[in-house]
């Protein structure tokens, strides 16, 4: 990604929190084995379009936030936690003025909005690359009325009402001007969208997610582990997929035997479209198929002369980026080559290789075998090679 892309994302975590009892702030307590906080600043640490994170939170909390964070891996991405201001506007403007200067866009969201997803983070550091400025909100689902004296004195069009959440997003230079209008006109606001159209700019507002509540209540603990417990439900059922891919090739003079990605010495060689690379199309099928995203001839079709001769590694990569796109993680590959010759055993190590680092996983998540059909059939016939894929995937999940 280029410099002038790089995202921060500002996590607003300063308050004391104490309405919900306990003894201690609500971002610190306990949902589903981690802190809210964590919680929270996971779903943006995993994500590599977030270059640095700032955590800003309560003083006598900035011990125990780095040992929790460091705890469960997070402090490797690149997080600075701060001690925060009076107010929440104090706290995110100091975060502010320590960007760094190739920072171009800001993300602020609250410390106990920890069901925030990829796709909702994703579409705001969008929206704000595209607008400049955007925010995160729901259509108020109630009826709004007005009130004064404890009578209603009118009822407003909530056709035209959002219940605001974050993340909200800004190119920086934006969120600083607006904040430091602020100051001149001592203005506070209570989110940073208020800030920014009061500076005389447009909101963009990005379609949120009635799951992404904020936890300020002690009902909202008993609501957001209703939520971390249907998605456990929902990653037992779905998290995990199995994919298997299927492949034959014929043998023919004058063509190179390529399997694996790597270059065979053989008399004879696999005729197809491409290189022909029997082990790769079905490994491509049978990651295809565990994402249900078709098969090898949708994506790359033989009537295509962009294809024509062109090396299976390449697609494999164009399948490796689809799963990453569709948020998947490889969990393992295990392979069958099957033919009477030539014997593969030599070249295993340099398939896996190529293979491993084509997709961008350990070595340790490939294995390949070969064997023969004791002279039986095409395969035993010296006709043509076959290869048979089966792997295993699971979908990447914030909680």
């Amino acid at each position: 990604m280029t410099i002038e892309n790089k995202t921060a994302v500002i996590i607003a975590a300063a308050g004391s929190g104490m309405r919900m009892g306990g003894g201690i702030p609500k971002q610190y307590k306990n949902l589903g084995g981690m802190s809210i906080l964590a919680r929270t600043v996971k779903a943006f640490a995993v994500l590599k379009e977030v270059h640095l994170i700032t955590v800003v939170t309560n003083e006598n909390y900035l011990d125990d936030c780095r040992k929790e964070l460091d705890s469960l891996g997070l402090m490797s991405k690149n997080i600075e936690i701060l001690s925060g201001g009076q107010e929440r506007q104090d706290s995110i403007y100091n975060a502010i003025r320590r960007l760094p200067e190739d920072v171009q866009f800001v993300l602020v969201h609250d410390g106990v909005r920890p069901f925030v997803t990829t796709e909702l983070i994703l579409k705001t550091i969008e929206a704000a690359k595209t607008y400049g400025a955007a925010a995160v909100a729901v259509p108020v689902k109630d009826t709004i009325k007005m009130a004064e004296d404890g009578f209603l004195t009118d009822t407003l069009d909530r056709r035209h009402l959002f219940a605001m959440q974050t993340p909200q997003g800004f190119r920086k230079e934006l969120l600083v001007r607006a904040y430091e209008e602020a100051y001149k006109k001592n203005i506070y606001g209570t989110d940073d969208a208020f800030l920014v159209e009061i500076a005389g700019e447009k909101v963009y507002v990005v379609k949120g997610n009635y799951f992404n509540i904020k936890i300020t209540t002690l009902e909202d603990i008993v609501f957001g582990e209703a939520i971390l417990n249907g998605n456990n439900q929902n990653r037992i059922k779905t998290g995990m997929r199995i994919g298997t891919g299927y492949d034959v090739h014929k043998l023919v003079q004058g063509r190179k035997l390529i399997l694996g990605g790597v270059e065979i010495p053989f008399e004879t060689g696999l005729l197809g479209h491409s290189d022909a690379d029997v082990l790769l199309h079905a490994l491509m099928d049978a990651l295809l198929g565990a994402a249900a995203l078709g098969d090898v001839g949708i994506h790359f079709p033989d009537s295509d002369d962009s294809y024509r001769g062109v090396s299976s590694l390449l697609l494999l990569s164009k399948v490796g980026k689809l799963l990453e796109e569709k948020r998947y993680k490889i969990v393992n590959i295990d392979a069958t080559v099957i033919a009477q010759r030539p014997k593969i055993s030599p070249y295993i190590g340099e398939m896996i290789l190529r293979i491993s680092e084509t997709l961008g996983i350990e070595e340790d998540k490939v294995n390949i075998k070969g064997t023969t059909t004791e002279k039986l059939g095409f395969c035993g016939r010296e006709e043509g090679i076959a290869a048979q894929v089966s792997v295993l995937i699971i979908r990447r999940n914030n909680l």
